[in-house]
């Protein structure tokens, strides 16, 4: 992951929280602390779906504003893994922002 990727301050990208749910390979729950948005909980399940996996995403917490921001960002970083486990080129996260965040107007 390139660490300028997505732009914003480094102070800004700085997350934390603990642990809730540990089930592997079933479910990793944690809290989510960040300076840039109120507290919120993220939850990652992943099933298998024939050859490959499905993956339920859950971010509770967030206000309508800044969800809006969020759905594009999850987006381009849940990408990322995705190339790389596919063997193709890391997207770049801006482009991948953008064209999303215009997908609900």
């Amino acid at each position: 992951m390139d660490p300028d990727d997505p732009p914003m301050p480094a102070g800004a990208k700085h997350m934390t929280g603990r642990i809730l749910v540990w089930d592997p390979p079933r479910v990793l729950e944690h809290e989510w602390r960040q300076s840039i948005v109120e507290p919120g909980v993220v939850r990652y399940e992943p099933a298998p779906d024939g050859d490959g996996t499905i993956l339920t995403f859950t971010h509770r917490g967030l206000g309508v504003r800044n969800a809006h921001g969020f759905v594009p960002g999850t987006h381009a970083c849940l990408d990322k893994p995705a190339a790389r486990l596919d063997g193709e080129p890391l997207p770049a996260c801006e482009a991948r922002y953008a064209k999303v965040q215009h997908l609900d107007h």
